[in-house]
């Protein structure tokens, strides 16, 4: 199965973390939601099972997940929605984001992570991507 996927993590403290060619990034406290897809050989839950059981550091995503803890991770099979959800998140629901990370392959997407301080803000975002068919993925 391929197609788009949501991993949203959890950060119980402020962190400074080296983030390959991004440099040294400052993360509050609170969650993020990285937002990605795969199109290739091995699909959507090779990729997200290789996000928890960890392995050699190659996307932005790689770095922060030894300081950050995985708590829900989201798919929408066969569906290409990772600048489509990255940009309407972005822009038109006006969500916090770390600029750059995880689109370096992208060049006119802003961010593929958000980022919510508060659960309320994380929920609107969960309202928002079941409405348009994500569902929550158990591996």
């Amino acid at each position: 199965m391929n197609g788009s996927y949501v991993i949203v993590l959890e950060n119980r403290e402020k962190c400074n973390i080296r983030v390959g060619a991004l440099g040294i990034i400052e993360f509050d406290r609170g969650f993020y939601a990285y937002i990605g897809s795969m199109f290739g050989p091995g699909g959507l839950e090779s990729r997200i099972r290789r996000y928890f059981l960890g392995g050699r550091k190659h996307w932005h995503v790689d770095y922060i997940l030894d300081y950050m803890r995985i708590i829900e991770v989201f798919v929408l099979p066969e569906k290409h929605y990772e600048s489509f959800l990255a940009n309407t998140t972005i822009r038109g629901l006006k969500f916090k984001f770390i600029k750059g990370f995880g689109c370096s392959d992208r060049k006119q997407d802003v961010s593929h992570l958000l980022y919510f301080r508060e659960e309320y803000e994380l929920e609107r975002f969960r309202k928002f991507i079941r409405s348009i068919g994500f569902k929550v993925f158990k591996l």
